[in-house]
């Protein structure tokens, strides 16, 4: 993975920077943003061949983001970092997948390079060489990953453990990518409507209260310790990081389900991540 040099001391550095110079904008405008998942968005899904065709509003507010200097993004309150780093995210994935859309399973030579490919469906953003970890974007004056953003970045400086269900890496199991984009001022009311999608979604989240069973994404297993400061004493099943996430996401429950999660008298199991791209032609062929 490659490391993002700037940290926290960075970022407040910057911070006082800022305060020596004249006031400047304190957010960003995200209406080029809005305009292209608005057009090729629906339920989650993205329309990558009309995106791929019309990419050019992707590609100027891709420009729009690239601009912004690391003395502009420091001034901003952390509403709006927050906001411009997720929308970053989601803009650079959608970008990744249509440079190389449509994309084609791996061929027999690259199986042999990389076995675990097999496990992969014919289309996936991780057959994209570097898709994650090797191809560089220009974010808030720095040249970062998609991992970069997400765990170097939002994970690490902001401990927002809602960016899990925001962050959009092209894939079915991640969270539904949403038709508008993320705001400052909007920012708190979006991530919890994404929360309750996430995990009232049953093919990303299951609570089977009759048959005392737990069925959670993938992402909870990855980045569980996201969630430590959540933990309890008591109630809820696992370890502490489970106990976290458990204690965490019943709030965005039905009452019956959280109060089976307070319980703790069912098993607690990850559901396989389904890598297939999050494409409206695969939904249009049933995929």
């Amino acid at each position: 993975m490659m490391r993002f040099p700037a940290g926290p001391l960075t970022w407040a550095l910057l911070g006082l920077m800022a305060m020596a110079v004249p006031s400047a904008a304190q957010s960003f405008d995200h209406a080029g943003f809005d305009s292209v998942l608005a057009r090729y968005v629906q339920d989650g899904r993205v329309d990558y061949a009309a995106l791929k065709r019309g990419r050019a509003s992707l590609d100027s507010y891709l420009d729009q983001l690239a601009a912004v200097t690391a003395e502009e993004f420091a001034n901003w309150p952390s509403q709006e970092q927050i906001a411009y780093l997720i929308n970053a995210y989601n803009a650079y994935v959608l970008e990744t997948v249509i440079d190389r859309y449509p994309i084609q399973g791996s061929s027999f030579l690259n199986k042999l390079i990389a076995p675990g490919r097999f496990a992969l469906p014919a289309a996936s953003i991780r057959h994209i060489d570097g898709a994650f970890d090797g191809i560089l974007h220009r974010v808030a004056g720095q040249e970062m990953t998609l991992d970069g953003i997400e765990h170097e970045t939002l994970r690490a400086e902001y401990r927002e453990p809602r960016i899990h269900f925001a962050l959009v890496c092209a894939a079915l199991s991640c969270p539904p990518l949403r038709d508008e984009a993320y705001r400052g001022d909007l920012l708190a009311e979006q991530l919890d409507d994404q929360a309750r999608r996430f995990l009232n979604d049953p093919r990303l989240n299951r609570f089977e209260v009759t048959r005392k069973q737990v069925w959670l994404s993938k992402i909870f297993d990855w980045h569980g310790e996201d969630f430590l400061p959540f933990a309890r004493e008591s109630g809820y099943r696992g370890d502490e990081r489970m106990n976290g996430v458990l204690n965490f996401v019943s709030r965005y429950l039905l009452d019956r389900v959280a109060e089976f999660l307070d319980g703790g008298d069912y098993q607690i199991r990850f559901l396989s991540y389904d890598w297939t791209l999050n494409d409206q032609a695969i939904a249009a062929t049933g995929g």
